[in-house]
């Protein structure tokens, strides 16, 4: 009698490309943003930075050129006053939450009778959500909470009314990017190398694994004791798919126990040549995509060193690299941070400042710039921010920007009565480049 022979690929786990939602349809009173279904888009933005070596490197050195030095004015008297009311720590982790998260947030606190602007703390953006909206077109307040993820711990948030939308003494100030089909939040703009962070993470997982246990190979497990049923094979191939597959399981031994030797399970071993190069390309390749989403124009600004460029020298490639990276990837975040900072002033009693971030110059390029210039760095170092400043910013630059407001108000009493009418989503502040 024939015998029946059943040969099954077990199907390991697929990966799809990252889509983030906001969940519009929420039970809840806030509104939860992710990416598997679930409120999970902040962990993992935060996984994906803990993880990867090169995605860290990025972060942390784009973070550290958005705050350059820290916030100056060109007002002489306003400096004491505006180191008080933003903490330079605090602006700098609103630059690391900005890169990082692709959204920042400041927790604004007024005087008494709501006319003036003490301070402005920073609070993680990955502990706020935003208020669902119901009839309006403006986000009225976010809900404070120190763990998401934990059931209990919501039941205590904290609902914290939006910057301009109360008389409260506590106020957020929510500072993000435009994005299509999104409101509530917004992307950081290395979103699309999201998936190159995890591979790079689990190269890593691998290699520590089957340094730590040694390696195995590819295989195909074959048990000589007959063909069981459909149900009892797929439970087999999942037990033996939850051991020894995946990074974590990486270089695993097997232990068997039989009747006989007749019977035994044989393991025939499938070779896969140049394995090790295919792992260097993986590695290349992701390191070279997660460059490219942060708009990285030279890894050497970062402590990464690649291949020749086609640079006749590393302080060439620098100087070249800081001046297109300066202003096509720092510029951006830096103009975000002070048209937010500046409308914040102007609505909080303060007034506009001359606000401009000092810049923070490799030593190569000041030094090459001293010595073309016959400068001293100090010299150098002034003339780089001298260039990179805003212009002056006066009453006048926002003349027109109380009647817009108004406008925007007018036309939302409109919506109540004529629902064909548009509404414009965002505030119109951003009336004026500081760069």
């Amino acid at each position: 009698m024939k015998k029946n022979e059943n040969f099954s690929v077990v199907n390991l786990t697929r990966e799809e490309v990252p889509i983030v939602t906001e969940d519009l349809r929420t039970r809840y009173s806030w509104i939860p943003v992710g990416i598997h279904g679930q409120d999970d888009y902040f962990d993992l933005l935060t996984e994906a930075y803990n993880t990867s070596t090169t995605n860290a490197a990025c972060i942390e050195g784009i973070a550290d050129l958005i705050y350059g030095k820290g916030l100056c004015t060109k007002d002489e008297e306003f400096k004491e006053q505006l180191a008080s009311v933003i903490p330079a720590e605090d602006l700098r982790r609103v630059s690391f939450d900005m890169k990082l998260y692709g959204n920042a947030a400041f927790q604004v606190l007024w005087n008494e009778d709501h006319t003036v602007i003490k301070k402005m703390y920073h609070i993680p953006v990955q502990t706020l959500r935003a208020k669902k909206l119901h009839d309006i077109t403006k986000v009225e307040g976010y809900y404070y909470c120190q763990d998401w993820n934990d059931a209990r711990k919501q039941k205590t948030k904290k609902y914290i009314p939006a910057f301009d939308c109360s008389d409260e003494e506590m106020e957020i100030l929510y500072i993000k990017e435009y994005e299509p089909n999104r409101f509530y939040y917004s992307l950081p703009d290395w979103i699309s190398a999201l998936q190159f962070s995890f591979s790079e993470a689990e190269l890593s997982n691998l290699h520590l694994n089957n340094i730590e246990n040694g390696f195995l190979p590819v295989a195909m497990v074959n048990f000589n004791n007959g063909v069981p049923a459909p149900e009892e094979r797929d439970t087999i191939e999942a037990l033996i798919e939850s051991k020894f597959t995946g990074t974590k399981n990486a270089g695993r031994f097997m232990v068997s126990f039989n009747d006989d030797a007749v019977n035994k399970p044989t393991i025939d071993t499938i070779p896969i040549d140049n394995l090790h190069d295919k792992y260097t390309y993986v590695a290349e390749y992701s390191q070279d995509r997660i460059l490219v989403a942060h708009r990285i124009v030279s890894p050497l600004l970062f402590g990464i060193r690649t291949t020749s460029n086609g640079f006749s020298s590393a302080a060439e490639e620098m100087k070249t690299a800081y001046s297109i990276m300066q202003t096509m990837t720092i510029f951006p975040f830096q103009n975000l941070l002070l048209n937010s900072i500046t409308e914040a002033f102007k609505v909080g009693g303060i007034g506009t400042k001359d606000l401009y971030f000092e810049q923070l110059t490799p030593l190569v390029i000041l030094t090459d710039t001293a010595d073309d210039t016959d400068q001293t760095i100090d010299e150098a170092q002034k003339d780089v921010d001298d260039t990179m400043q805003s212009d002056e910013t006066t009453e006048e630059d926002f003349e027109g920007v109380d009647e817009a407001i108004a406008k925007v108000q007018e036309t939302i009493e409109m919506k109540k009565d004529n629902h064909n009418e548009p509404i414009r989503f965002s505030e119109p502040f951003f009336d004026k480049n500081y760069i």
